[in-house]
């Protein structure tokens, strides 16, 4: 059996309290074989590219008036879905290796898991464009030969259409893939739950079993924090949508680590413990904050433009980003705030209660300077591409046909590069967009508060103005070796305000005075090492950490919530060194509330009241 992560910031081996690698190791048990790996895309991605680069170059060359080294700078910076596509290969790799008899998947979170499954579409896509260049080739042959005869550049067409087909079939074949989806009992991870159960089956892939994680044991003894939360999950817990097996699992005192305490949680899962009872009413409850008071906006300098909130999914990452939001607006009246989702699995509509859009929205009963956007990246990498593919007709229409050119032919190879551009294009071209309205002459925005996608997308994500910037070069250089027989235009135009507005965003996100990131984190161990990995990678990145967010601290009073505040005490002890070691300014907590914060009175009253500078 193998356990794999497909992550890209993965918490697989700080679960197993191993250091796992991209190949797998086993775990030691007493009985039976496990054995545990951390997916890496780039080698995943570099292993299944080493023995057919050349061959796509080769199809490249003769299928375009590109030169082989325009074609080679492209394939080094771009393949559409990298950490997905990878994942998809490595774990189709590992499957046919009948190393393993099972393999477990631990995924991405949401909105970037439901991209991997779809990725057998997009290796599909990236078939057909290759095909398209291998097409002028076989028209030549023909003329030439009379006949056309199956190469290599064939056969490797044919492998990313069989290898699509393939991943498709194994990801919809029940008897062969199952999703168990993992959610909390809490209405904003539940609404997420369902809105991604949808999904999958309308692509087509069942959901066996829903697993309800961290749900609140009965406590030994009466307890406002156990029975308020009890009462608060049960509601949440009777809305999750009918389908597949339901599996309970209840939360421990401290987060497992290791082979035994993982058991423990392995038994909960195949015994499948009841939960709470449904129709109970839902009493307030509140930990004692302890510490100076400390207001969101506290956290910020008064120069700040960009504040970034990211962190560990199901931290309260959104929540936070929600408050910061609104106590940045009621402090200073006079700027223009935005908040603005760019997690693909949007979550800021629950938070305020809303039907939030890609338009900027006035929220009911929120100050008057604010407006609240969940960013439809596919809407904006649509209007750039319509952009490039409208430019791309304008230089072939300035052309004849003959000598290198094929006209229609190329035409239709060059439309389609824009389908070979670096991962993540949309969301960067929609991050751009933002960069737009907070920089310039006139900015239409004062502060832009973005509520980005869990850790390791979220730092793609900034990882990706450099690598794209490369990507845009290497396309503006090819085709300035063609400027002679075809006048770019608005192509150039394009690529040239696209490359601006990159830099622009590197400098942005590098300059402390004016972008700080937000870091959210749980006092338990897991989040608290992905918290500082991320930091660390910030810092390299030369993005400013403002602070570090530990959320929902506090419990009650019976003697399970005394084991729990004494573990939380000694993550939040941990979480401070690192934070003095990562000369990061803040460490603030934030307390723990049943119901958690919803709608603008409940944000409010938490930012006024339930924020704390850590001592």
């Amino acid at each position: 059996m193998l356990a794999a992560s497909t992550d890209p910031a993965p918490s697989l081996g700080d679960a197993f309290e191993l250091p796992l690698s991209a190949s797998p190791r086993r775990i030691p048990l007493p009985k039976g074989r496990l054995s545990a790996v951390e997916i890496n895309a780039a080698s995943s991605l570099k292993r299944w590219l080493d023995g057919r680069r050349d061959t796509l170059e080769s199809i490249a060359v003769e299928g375009t008036w590109l030169d082989r080294d325009d074609i080679a700078r492209l394939l080094q910076l771009s393949l559409p879905g990298i950490d997905e596509l990878a994942a998809l290969l490595e774990i189709s790799r590992l499957a046919n290796s009948r190393r393993f008899d099972l393999i477990i998947v631990d995924t991405a979170p949401t909105g970037h898991t439901l991209r991997m499954l779809a990725m057998p579409q997009t290796l599909a896509g990236v078939a057909a464009v290759f095909d398209r260049m291998r097409e002028k080739h076989r028209v030549m042959e023909e003329a030439l030969r009379g006949a056309w005869r199956p190469a290599a550049e064939d056969a490797l067409v044919t492998e990313l259409v069989d290898t699509a087909r393939e991943l498709a079939s194994l990801l919809r074949d029940r008897s062969r893939a199952t999703v168990s989806w993992v959610t909390l009992p809490e209405p904003m991870a539940i609404a997420e739950t369902s809105d991604a159960v949808q999904a999958l089956e309308s692509a087509g892939i069942g959901v066996a079993s829903i697993i309800v994680n961290r749900v609140t044991p009965r406590p030994p003894s009466r307890c406002g924090h156990c029975d308020s939360r009890r009462a608060f999950e049960s509601s949440a817990i009777s809305t999750l949508p009918a389908t597949g097996n339901r599996v309970i699992v209840e939360a421990m005192d401290v987060e497992p680590r290791g082979t035994r305490a993982l058991r423990r949680v392995a038994l909960q899962i195949v015994g499948s413990v009841e939960g709470p009872g449904k129709g109970r009413t839902v009493r307030r409850w509140r930990a004692e904050a302890v510490g100076a008071h400390l207001q969101p906006a506290d956290l910020l300098q008064p120069s700040v433009t960009l504040v970034l909130a990211g962190g560990k999914g199901g931290v309260g990452k959104t929540t936070t980003a929600a408050a910061l939001a609104l106590s940045a607006a009621a402090k200073s009246p006079e700027r223009r705030v935005l908040l603005i989702s760019t997690d693909p699995a949007h979550s800021l509509a629950d938070v305020f209660g809303l039907d939030l859009s890609d338009q900027n929205q006035v929220v009911p009963g929120g100050p008057p300077n604010l407006r609240v956007r969940e960013l439809d990246a596919s809407l904006v990498i649509s209007r750039i591409r319509a952009r490039y593919i409208e430019a791309i007709d304008q230089v072939f229409d300035r052309l004849g046909g003959g000598g290198r050119f094929d006209a229609a032919q190329d035409r239709s190879v060059m439309r389609s590069l824009i389908d070979l551009a670096p991962p993540g294009l949309d969301e960067l071209a929609a991050v751009l967009e933002i960069t737009e309205v907070i920089s310039g002459e006139a900015p239409e925005w004062d502060l832009v508060v973005m509520d980005t996608a869990p850790t390791g997308h979220a730092l793609r994500l900034l990882e990706m103005p450099a690598l794209m910037q490369d990507w845009v070069r290497a396309l503006m250089s090819i085709l300035l070796k063609y400027q002679g027989v075809a006048r770019l235009g608005d192509l150039g135009g394009l690529l040239l305000n696209l490359s601006k507005g990159l830099g622009r965003l590197r400098e942005l996100l590098a300059d402390s005075r004016e972008t700080a990131f937000v870091v959210v984190t749980r006092p338990a161990a897991l989040p608290r090492l992905e918290t500082v990995r991320l930091a660390r990678r910030l810092k390299r990145l030369h993005i400013s950490v403002a602070a570090v967010i530990v959320s929902a601290l506090g419990r009650g009073t019976c003697t399970r919530c005394l084991r729990v505040v004494a573990a939380q005490r000694r993550e939040l002890l941990a979480m401070g060194r690192a934070a003095r070691t990562l000369k990061i300014p803040t460490l603030a907590t934030t307390q723990a509330r049943v119901p958690p914060p919803f709608g603008v009175p409940g944000l409010e009253d938490w930012a006024r009241t339930g924020w704390r500078r850590s001592p």
